[in-house]
């Protein structure tokens, strides 16, 4: 399955099982997605199972990177859950229109904390 998993404008990270499992899927997308017009480049993590693609804003388009990877991936198509492109959305939501200070404190607490345990995490991993 490929699930785009975060996304900010010219960057994007897409989860792919398969990676883990498949070093020439990993070589393929690396190669396609970064011949990809806009594309800047690609960075493929097989032990995280995810591609990272860095594009430009005013050329690329995160629905036709996703498309693409799809179709490199087994059964991607099969699996992948549709969603309305960007381009016909006719409004965004508005971050934190409706949220009470007290969840905006606490997802806050939260966040620093999943933040500080990868930097942990990723600075014991470099020490082994």
């Amino acid at each position: 399955m490929v699930c785009c998993v975060h996304h900010i404008p010219g960057r994007a990270r897409f989860k792919i099982e398969a990676l883990r499992r498949d070093a020439d899927l990993a070589q393929r997308l690396h190669e396609k997605v970064g011949a990809l017009e806009g594309v800047l480049a690609v960075e493929v993590n097989r032990g995280a199972a995810s591609v990272i693609v860095h594009y430009h804003v005013g050329h690329g388009e995160v629905g036709a990177i996703m498309d693409h990877i799809c179709a490199h991936c087994p059964k991607a198509a099969l699996t992948r859950p549709t969603a309305q492109p960007v381009a016909n959305r006719t409004s965004a939501p508005v971050l934190g229109a409706k949220l009470s200070p007290e969840f905006k404190q606490a997802m806050t607490v939260a966040m620093s904390k999943a933040v500080l345990n990868t930097f942990i995490t990723r600075i014991v991993a470099a020490a082994i």
